[in-house]
């Protein structure tokens, strides 16, 4: 399963309310035992999980526990450093009636309209190293990559991370890297199909039983033929 690459679990066992609010759980303390233990980086993985279930939450029961997951949305945004995510949050709660003239919305615009540039600038910054990469594939320009990317990966959202180092790994034919990286993003966005299949062609090129249950596990939430459609 995902787990078995990144050490953090994707998915909940349904997509049952109460099971995503298990998994959900799972993942914040995951993340806290992470950071406890130095790692930072898969620490803010675990967070934009979490933040992935809270959303997810705010669309599959609009309007209960509003102000409560909202908030606690916007935390998840600020420890995984995902600030793109916090402002679209901050947009929920300006659209509510029943929140938008509460302090907090205030509170969480002002933050988002101070940390949201250093992110903007940081994945400009990642993306301009990545296209250097394309330009000129080596291994220099790869270590140029990953030195912005591990700059960036205790600071900022693991998504355009995690993102551009998969696609330097998969440039390099280094499938386990990919692989890593891949299960990374499915964590973060664990019902992106694109991510999910990517993940499933690179496990199969190191462990086929490990692609097959990565693909059955999917199957069971997202339906038999959710490949079909790509």
């Amino acid at each position: 399963m995902i787990s078995e690459a990144c050490g953090i679990a994707a998915w909940p066992s349904s997509l049952v309310v109460e099971e995503v609010q298990r998994h959900k759980s799972a993942l914040i303390d995951e993340a806290l035992r992470r950071r406890a233990e130095g790692g930072e980086p898969l620490a803010r993985v675990a967070f934009r999980g979490a933040l992935y279930w809270q959303r997810w939450l705010l669309t599959k029961e609009p309007g209960l526990h509003e102000e409560a997951r909202v908030v606690s949305g916007l935390e998840f945004a600020r420890e995984a450093g995902d600030w793109k995510e916090a402002d679209l949050l901050v947009a929920h709660a300006d659209a509510s009636r029943a929140l938008a003239e509460l302090p907090f919305v205030e509170h969480w615009k002002r933050l988002v309209a101070e940390h949201l540039p250093e992110q903007v600038s940081d994945e400009q910054e990642l993306e301009e190293a990545f296209q250097g990469f394309r330009r000129h594939p080596s291994e220099e320009a790869a270590e140029n990559v990953k030195r912005c990317a591990g700059r960036i990966a205790p600071l900022g959202s693991p998504v355009p991370v995690h993102t551009i180092l998969a696609r330097v790994a998969i440039g390099l034919g280094r499938t386990d890297e990919a692989e890593f990286h891949l299960a990374a993003l499915v964590v973060c966005r664990p019902l992106w199909i694109p991510y999910v299949v990517q993940l499933a062609e690179h496990q199969a090129k190191l462990d086929l039983p490990r692609a097959l249950r990565s693909i059955e596990t999917a199957r069971s939430l997202f339906g038999p033929d959710f490949w079909l459609p790509l």
